[in-house]
């Protein structure tokens, strides 16, 4: 199988690097202590962000897999992958979810007044999404959701909690999971609708963790909507958001590569004693399994992407992905760690602290990936189910 890039998407990437280095002599992200949106960020951070995201929509650089009568280029999904893969290795903030996961949905499933609202806003960058998804009580059981959606007339009243509800404090709209059914009807009741965040009655909280991440738990009480927002039919939600899933485990591992290049640094480097690290054969040893993984990682992505641009979906394929990517990130982080001894664990930006202490961050922050998107746990019944064919547990 040969993995390289034709010359068409060579020069497509070339050129999508010049733009990113223009934007950067005009100031953009040219401070490397401001990173993507992943972490907390605060006022100017988020500034930062909205501008550098918008520019990237007035200069058409925004879903250019999109067909060319919504907005898009209609240029095939690799493209958008290598997108993606650069922002990552630069550490600029990644593709909107909305261009990535919910415009397309919005293409495939989304009523006419819904293309005509979301998509050009979506491209401009002024509008952007957030998940709501996860309960307190249901956990990662999606199925399990008890936030209920009241029809009364030509409205919904939506009354229940979310958690983990990542870049709602700057998201324009919510992506919303919710149960029109019985209150046991599980996947057959569930509905999905968009909800724009500043609509009365929701309260936004911030939720950080341990690894200093903010998410945020969000409250919905009597909060109106029109039922022109929900996205599909009533109590057929489950379909929008096993479809939306597909877009959203279409994964780059540039992060891990770039992470993983970072160790290796330090592993190669000299210290005050004029020795290095990887002088040491069980440090040698740990780098070349970290790079042998490296490799299995930025090929899983690679795979998926070639796969989404000819048209495929990525089911058991997308989960082994994100299984083996997220516990490579928990395997990458705790060898460096290991690696470094107690100076690795001082603290992020203290003095003599190998990387800045930037690992001892990572490390904490990848628990969550392992969960985010669907636990690893489910992923792997997918591959079984999906990949191999096994059969269901009915236990």
């Amino acid at each position: 199988m040969d993995f390289a890039l034709d010359r068409a998407d060579r020069e497509f990437l070339e050129e999508f690097r010049a733009y990113l280095d223009s934007l950067v002599s005009e100031g953009f992200y040219s401070n490397p202590g401001l990173v993507g949106p992943d972490h907390a960020m605060g006022e100017e951070e988020m500034a930062e962000r909205k501008r550098f995201i918008e520019r990237l929509g007035q200069d058409g650089w925004l879903g250019i897999s999109w067909p060319v009568e919504y907005g898009g280029r209609g240029m095939a999904g690799i493209r958008q992958w290598l997108m993606l893969d650069e922002l990552s290795r630069r550490q600029m903030p990644s593709m909107l979810l909305g261009v990535l996961m919910i415009g397309p949905t919005i293409l495939r499933i989304g009523s006419g007044e819904h293309k005509a609202e979301y998509l050009p806003k979506l491209l401009s960058g002024e509008y952007e999404f957030c998940l709501g998804y996860s309960e307190p009580g249901a956990g990662t059981d999606l199925a399990n959701l008890q936030t209920r959606a009241v029809r009364e007339g030509d409205e919904y009243v939506i009354n229940g909690q979310k958690i983990y509800t990542t870049a709602a404090q700057y998201a324009t709209h919510v992506w919303l999971s919710v149960r029109t059914g019985a209150p046991d009807s599980r996947h057959a009741g569930v509905t999905v609708i968009v909800v724009p965040i500043d609509t009365p009655g929701i309260t936004v909280r911030p939720l950080i963790t341990g690894a200093d991440y903010r998410t945020n738990e969000v409250f919905y009480d009597d909060v109106r909507v029109p039922v022109a927002n929900r996205v599909g039919e009533e109590n057929g939600g489950w379909k929008v958001i096993s479809m939306a899933l597909q877009f959203e485990r279409t994964p780059t591992a540039n992060r891990l590569v770039r992470e993983f290049g970072e160790v290796l640094h330090w592993a190669t480097t000299d210290g005050p004693d004029g020795t290095r690290p990887a002088d040491n054969p069980l440090v040698r040893a740990r780098i070349g399994r970290l790079s042998a993984h490296a490799d299995v990682a930025r090929l899983f992505s690679l795979r998926i992407a070639g796969m989404v641009a000819n048209g495929e979906v990525p089911l058991a394929e997308g989960s082994m992905a994100k299984v083996w990517n997220t516990d490579y990130g928990q395997e990458l982080t705790g060898a460096a760690l290991a690696m470094m001894g107690p100076e690795g664990v001082i603290g992020l930006g203290e003095p003599e602290t190998p990387l800045d202490g930037v690992m001892e961050l990572t490390y904490r922050e990848s628990t969550v990936f392992r969960f985010a998107a669907g636990t690893n746990e489910v992923q792997r019944d997918i591959i079984a189910q999906r990949g191999l064919g096994l059969p269901r547990n009915r236990r």
